[in-house]
């Protein structure tokens, strides 16, 4: 195995020329493989992902070498390279846990060394970009007040003649005012609006309860109130007409049947 790096942990390691000093194979360590095919297709992969790397094709390098260490994990020398694109690409937790798993596949003692030494630096690469995100978090939360604070008494804006746009100064006393005064206009009109808004809304609502009621009265004054004065009517004509027949059922025996039918059909 070609070595990529010193052996001593260093705080100035650098992944990119780690890379640069890994050279293509000519053959496999016997064992790695159950098959010379297997160890053809292996190598040739290999091979073909060092030639993507040195031409700047890193991408397709590493999805060919990941590919290749999770089929072969005895092949030791694909597990170091695709570890060290991760640190390339800065993809420090990604790179711990690939030579984490290279070194459970028991290499021999030089490889094993290898693969500590870059475990080690993932993982102090790891660390210093963990510390610099939570300090930058810090330093981004400290900042807001300032800027707000900025942002209403003293506005930023690009200085005249700065091609760059890398020059700032403070904007003029009337500037601020006339800014200010826009704002506060930008205010009343949102105020106004949603005062139209909320007013036009009650219109709405006014305006359905109106239409429900009309609806009522309509349906209550043409259909429901003929309904019932129907049915008082045919009432009415059903108890004159009962009182009839129960009068002239006195005097006949045909009308005195039908109270009879009429009783049993319809009793109380």
């Amino acid at each position: 195995m070609a070595q990529p790096q010193e052996r001593k942990l260093s705080p100035n390691f650098k992944w990119q020329a780690a890379l640069s000093r890994i050279k293509t194979m000519e053959v496999v360590p016997e064992g790695t493989f159950t098959s010379e095919r297997e160890a053809e297709r292996a190598l040739s992969i290999y091979n073909r992902a060092l030639e993507h790397i040195h031409s700047g094709n890193e991408d397709i390098a590493m999805i060919a070498l990941e590919k290749v260490v999770s089929t072969y994990p005895l092949f030791t020398d694909a597990a170091v390279l695709y570890g060290i694109c991760l640190g390339v690409s800065r993809k420090y937790k990604e790179a711990e846990l690939q030579f984490e798993k290279a070194l459970l596949t028991d290499p021999d003692p030089e490889e094993e060394e290898i693969l500590e030494n870059l475990l080690a630096q993932a993982r102090l690469f790891k660390k210093r970009a963990d510390d610099f995100e939570r300090s930058r978090r810090r330093n981004e939360k400290k900042l807001l007040p300032v800027r707000a604070n900025l942002a209403q008494a003293g506005i930023l804006e690009r200085a005249a003649g700065s091609s760059e746009g890398d020059q700032v100064r403070m904007a003029s006393a009337r500037e601020r005012d006339e800014l200010m005064r826009q704002i506060d206009q930008n205010d009343k009109a949102s105020s106004a609006a949603s005062s139209y808004s909320t007013g036009s809304g009650k219109k709405k609502i006014i305006n359905i309860i109106v239409i429900i009621a009309v609806l009522l009265f309509s349906l209550i004054y043409f259909l429901i109130i003929p309904s019932v004065k129907k049915a008082n009517e045919r009432n009415e004509r059903l108890e004159w007409l009962e009182k009839k027949i129960t009068e002239q059922a006195e005097n006949s025996e045909t009308f005195q049947i039908i109270i009879e039918e009429y009783n049993e059909a319809f009793p109380d």
